[in-house]
């Protein structure tokens, strides 16, 4: 009934360390499933941002090469209003020039008609005087030098007449065609005061189309801003979540970890713990000589040491140093000391030609002929002697022949 009761708890203890990750994995399963949800919208949300984000710095780029442009078109403009103002300027400059050349050349038009009319004068009054006036003012001479300077004065009088007509025709030929020349300078200034305005309204007419695409484009700035910046803030809460879900895993597979190492501990507890009361149960002829460790590291048998095959004559049991060793059955000690390669040792005769050999200890609690009974703390773990580490080195012997000891435990 007892070993039936050791049996139900071990299946217990694993029926729970069997079915414990099972239910964490099923709590963490619709987490992963968002996460994976979760890293393909943020995936897509990154790639969508980056799109956005280079359509923006394209337009950005193209605002900057539309500015350029109109700040040249601004440039060209301000030359060409210039250029009309110093058209403006020549034709000012001109017309007053030929309103003031028409007035010289109506002026030179009537000097020249007094004079000629002078001379015209002059001429009728010779021809109604005749010879004789021209005589008379030769024969009103009182001398003969007189007479010379009289008639030289009659001759420059004449010449002058002459020579003052030539003068009036030529400044009044001059004044024409200075007149002339200002009339085709001005027609020639009109026409590019025309060309002028034409190329300032075509300018004007690209500046309007430019400022239109500028305002077209600073609004699709705009918007590419504000979508960037929602992208970014759907990026920011995606990357939020995934973080948060993320570490929810992490905390529930770190959790698992911890609680599948207690229950494998819990587990070999309960093993270990099912062994040694099956082992320590009265009703068997022999305890376990170990109370604090069930593990065998060596059976019994033939086994290769230092590179030999040889028969293991017991089984050792690890501990650490100084772990209590009990008594496996009553009995009388018939050897407590120094036992050549086994070191410190006891040996107990339990009687029916059975007896017990506890080796490589560390120290011995009984002396020989001492009477022990099942249980007694006969001695602690070691490594005297022959020996690899702290161990217990355990024999059963029947009719002085070791046998298996493991045989009177299961």
């Amino acid at each position: 009934m007892r070993k039936q009761k050791y049996y139900i708890i071990i299946m217990l203890f694993a029926a729970i360390f069997a079915f414990f990750p099972t239910v964490e994995i099923g709590a963490t399963a619709a987490q992963r499933e968002r996460l994976q949800e979760l890293r393909r919208d943020r995936d897509q949300a990154r790639s969508e941002l980056n799109q956005t984000e280079e359509l923006l710095r394209g337009l950005r780029s193209d605002i900057d090469d539309l500015l350029a442009v109109m700040e040249y078109y601004a440039q060209r403009m301000t030359n060409a209003l210039d250029d009309l103002e110093e058209i403006e300027i020549v034709i000012l400059e001109t017309t007053v020039s030929l309103a003031y050349t028409e007035y010289e050349l109506i002026e030179a038009r009537e000097n020249r008609d007094q004079q000629e009319e002078l001379f015209r004068a002059r001429l009728r009054a010779m021809h109604e005087q005749g010879p004789v006036g021209y005589l008379a003012v030769l024969f009103q001479a009182t001398s003969f030098a007189d007479f010379l300077v009289s008639l030289e004065h009659v001759r420059a009088v004449a010449q002058f007449d002459q020579e003052v007509l030539a003068d009036m025709e030529a400044a009044e030929e001059r004044v024409a065609n200075s007149l002339g020349n200002l009339a085709r300078l001005g027609n020639l200034f009109d026409d590019l005061h025309v060309q002028q305005q034409a190329a300032i309204v075509a300018l004007e007419e690209a500046v309007e189309a430019h400022e239109a695409m500028l305002i077209a484009l600073s609004e699709d700035e705009e918007t590419l801003d504000l979508l960037v910046e929602l992208e970014r803030a759907t990026l920011r809460e995606l990357e939020a979540e995934f973080g948060l879900v993320e570490s929810a895993i992490r905390a529930h597979e770190a959790e698992e970890a911890r609680q599948r190492r207690l229950e494998q501990q819990r587990a070999r507890q309960a093993e270990q713990d099912a062994r040694l009361a099956h082992l320590n149960d009265p009703s068997r002829t022999f305890l376990w000589p170990l109370p604090a460790r069930s593990h065998v590291s060596s059976g019994f048998g033939q086994r290769v040491i230092f590179g030999r095959s040889q028969h293991h004559t017991g089984i050792d049991i690890p501990a650490p140093a100084g772990s209590r060793i009990i008594a496996a059955a009553d009995g009388y000690v018939r050897l407590a000391g120094w036992n050549g390669g086994f070191g410190i040792s006891v040996i107990i005769d339990h009687g029916n030609g059975y007896s017990t050999l506890y080796a490589h200890n560390s120290r011995n609690r009984v002396s020989v002929g001492q009477r022990v009974n099942r249980g007694d703390h006969i001695a602690d773990v070691g490594t005297t002697g022959i020996s690899t580490g702290n161990h217990l080195h355990f024999e059963i012997r029947r009719n002085g022949t070791p046998v298996d000891p493991m045989q009177y435990f299961r």
